[in-house]
């Protein structure tokens, strides 16, 4: 046994990680360096086993998952922290295309993080059913390496609403600075799809 709650993560998965946290086999020679590739085999592992879906049970499931994987690698769960609070706050909102769109992806492994601040944002309007494609350009922060996610969600106001960002979307791209990582946005197609329409962001105090 290891020793590990696995309420959220059953033993062979406890165990997989636990070898990938010890010995990673991705090169560690690489420009985001080894303490990155070692998270990212161990959350495309994850991906593997869609424990990131393990979150839309209940909130419950999602704290029990963060405090498997925080018994495992303190730094691991901090990664997903932003992911099963994206979980709760999209299931507590109404249903929509877009809402839903995010959560399916999530269902389906993907791994979501929220932007911790939109330093610039701009394109000619919000994408709307009479004009479902936009372009934007803009300037967000993130407390993670962008690619341990799928999508990063950020609200601001001239935004209109929560933008679901693919993080491989053409025309972003990403660099750290200093304790964050800056995503930038250069003439990014975003569809009314990708945008949750709300007036407020939805993490409230938390942000």
């Amino acid at each position: 046994m290891t020793g590990i709650p696995t309420a959220a993560l059953d033993e062979k998965t406890v165990v997989a990680l636990r070898e990938i946290l010890d010995d990673p086999s991705l090169p560690v020679r690489t420009t985001d360096g080894p303490q990155i590739a070692r998270l990212r085999e161990a959350l495309d592992h994850l991906v593997a086993v869609r424990a990131g879906a393990t979150a839309i049970r209940s909130p419950e499931a999602g704290r029990q998952l963060l405090t498997s994987l925080a018994a495992l690698d303190a730094e691991l769960a901090d990664v997903l922290r932003w992911h099963v609070t994206a979980v709760e706050l999209l299931s507590a909102l109404e249903p929509g295309r877009a809402r839903n769109a995010v959560l399916g992806d999530i269902g389906r492994g993907d791994l979501v993080t929220f932007a911790s601040a939109v330093r610039a944002w701009s394109w000619g309007a919000a994408p709307s059913l009479e004009q479902p494609l936009q372009r934007a350009d803009g300037e967000i922060a993130v407390d993670h390496f962008p690619g341990f996610y799928n999508t990063v969600l950020a609200w601001a106001p001239g935004i209109g609403g929560l933008i679901a960002i693919p993080t491989h979307r053409q025309g972003v791209s990403w660099a750290p600075a200093g304790d964050v990582w800056v995503i930038t946005l250069a003439g990014v197609t975003f569809h009314a799809d990708d945008l949750i329409l709300l007036d407020r962001d939805p993490r409230g105090a938390e942000s």
